[in-house]
């Protein structure tokens, strides 16, 4: 290669720059870095040093555990409704005649609110009633048929009698004839009498015998009129149960008319308040059942007391319990609360929103509370175990799914690894059921790594939710 080339003299120059480079930042790195103006002194005392520090204790910070267990509470929102509330249709049709309330207006129970006015109903019962005293007129005629048949009958049975004592005597004039002819025979064979004596006293017990006949078929004919006055009784009988089976009829008819007509008067189920009133005096109302039924003519709430409905999440529904305490805040009244108790509730999710319904009664005697209002409603579910200490949950170590964890605590300004069995844990405190003493110090956070036996310095922690 020709060293005086124009290629040979830039591979030259640019391995002077090189070098200068490299030279330029070595004399930076030595000269420019802070350099130290001695050297430690590598002997017993540094080492003594490490070892002191080494032994310094690590400041932590501890808690004491609390006692009770830790309550299980649902906040839900809250929505006021009346306890019983009722949309009163028109069950007839007709004009409204008469309407005594309007919205806003107390009502008592049985208070009548509205009249339909239907006058074919009004003559209903009028008619009604008519038949109802007719059937009855027609008991009354049954029962003197019925007692007229009865003597009838009675008078038959007399005549019998009357009949068989006549038999009995026409039996013994005859029995007396015969004899008395046996005994002129008897002369009139020994002729001792005229012939002509015996020929009369033969006529004579004939008749005596007809007499008898007469008396016997008397006797039968009275039996036959008994008979038939019995038959006679059990018709007028008969007749007497279907003329008051008729009363029956007309009365059960007389009820129908009624009921048609008190349809026609509006009254209040129950004391409260008229939240609804959607027709006017004069206004024709057509029966619910016949194509009326979408509009009520009026609606009434029980406001005495209110019904506060909370949504309970599905992770609260096994901890419901009738009974449950639950205090209740109103939006629209600052300051107001109540304590009371949950009342029902009920027992199966809404699987659209796996919510489950809840309600509280909340007696309402001023009429503060108001159908619609909303507030907070705070369900107290569970207490917790009572013999169980709370504590930080930050304070558990190597929790395990089956309710045993580690703690630290301190005892002695050293530092002991302690298991314990969990209750609830509710991220911010847990219930500790056994392993701790309430004189124990737990430790919630360390300012650096701790193990057994490592001396601590102890400071109170903030108190949990601070």
């Amino acid at each position: 290669m020709d060293p005086g080339s124009p290629r040979t003299r830039l591979k030259w120059w640019l391995g002077v720059a090189v070098l200068l480079t490299a030279t330029g930042v070595g004399a930076w790195y030595w000269f420019g870095r802070e350099r130290p103006t001695s050297f430690p002194a590598l002997g017993p005392t540094a080492a003594a040093a490490e070892e002191s520090a080494a032994a310094a204790p690590v400041s932590v910070e501890v808690a004491a555990p609390r006692p009770g267990g830790i309550e299980r509470v649902c906040v839900q929102p809250g929505t006021v409704e009346p306890f019983e509330s009722a949309d009163l249709y028109a069950k007839v049709s007709g004009f409204l005649a008469e309407q005594t309330v309007d919205i806003g207006s107390r009502v008592q129970r049985g208070q009548v609110l509205a009249r339909i006015s239907v006058p074919e109903y009004e003559k209903a019962v009028e008619r009604d009633q008519a038949r109802v005293e007719d059937a009855k007129s027609k008991v009354k005629q049954m029962e003197a048929h019925l007692k007229a048949a009865r003597a009838a009958a009675n008078a038959a049975l007399a005549q019998i009698a009357l009949a068989d004592h006549q038999v009995k005597s026409k039996t013994a004039y005859r029995v007396f004839r015969k004899k008395q002819l046996e005994r002129i025979r008897d002369l009139s064979r020994q002729q001792a009498i005229d012939e002509r004596r015996v020929d009369e006293l033969e006529d004579q017990y004939e008749a005596a015998l007809e007499a008898e006949y007469a008396a016997q078929a008397q006797v039968t004919a009275a039996r036959e009129q008994a008979d038939a006055a019995d038959a006679k009784v059990l018709q007028s009988e008969a007749d007497l149960d279907e003329a008051k089976a008729d009363v029956g009829v007309a009365e059960a008819e007389l009820a129908k008319s009624k009921v048609w007509l008190d349809y026609t008067v509006i009254t209040s189920p129950y004391d409260g308040v008229i939240t609804k009133r959607n027709f006017f005096r004069g206004d024709f109302v057509r029966a619910a059942d016949v194509g009326g039924g979408g509009v009520p003519l009026l609606s009434v709430d029980r406001t005495d007391k209110m019904r506060v409905v909370v949504q309970v999440p599905d992770r609260d529904v096994p901890y419901v319990n009738v009974g449950d305490p639950a205090t209740l805040e109103i939006d629209a009244l600052p300051g107001w609360s109540v304590k009371a108790a949950v009342s029902r509730y009920a027992d199966a999710e809404d699987s659209g929103t796996r919510l489950m319904r809840a309600e509280v009664d909340v007696p309402n005697p001023d009429d503060k509370l108001r159908r619609g209002m909303y507030g907070r409603a705070t369900l107290l579910l569970d207490t917790g175990a009572a013999n169980a200490l709370r504590i930080p949950a930050d304070a558990l170590i190597r929790k395990s799914t089956s309710g045993t964890a580690s703690v630290r605590v301190v005892r002695d300004g050293r530092v002991h690894v302690v298991q314990v069995r969990v209750g609830t844990d509710n991220g911010i405190e847990a219930e500790v059921l056994a392993g701790l003493t309430r004189a124990d110090q737990v430790i919630v956070r360390a300012a650096g790594p701790v193990e057994e036996g490592t001396a601590v310095t102890a400071v109170p922690a903030a108190a949990p939710g601070h």
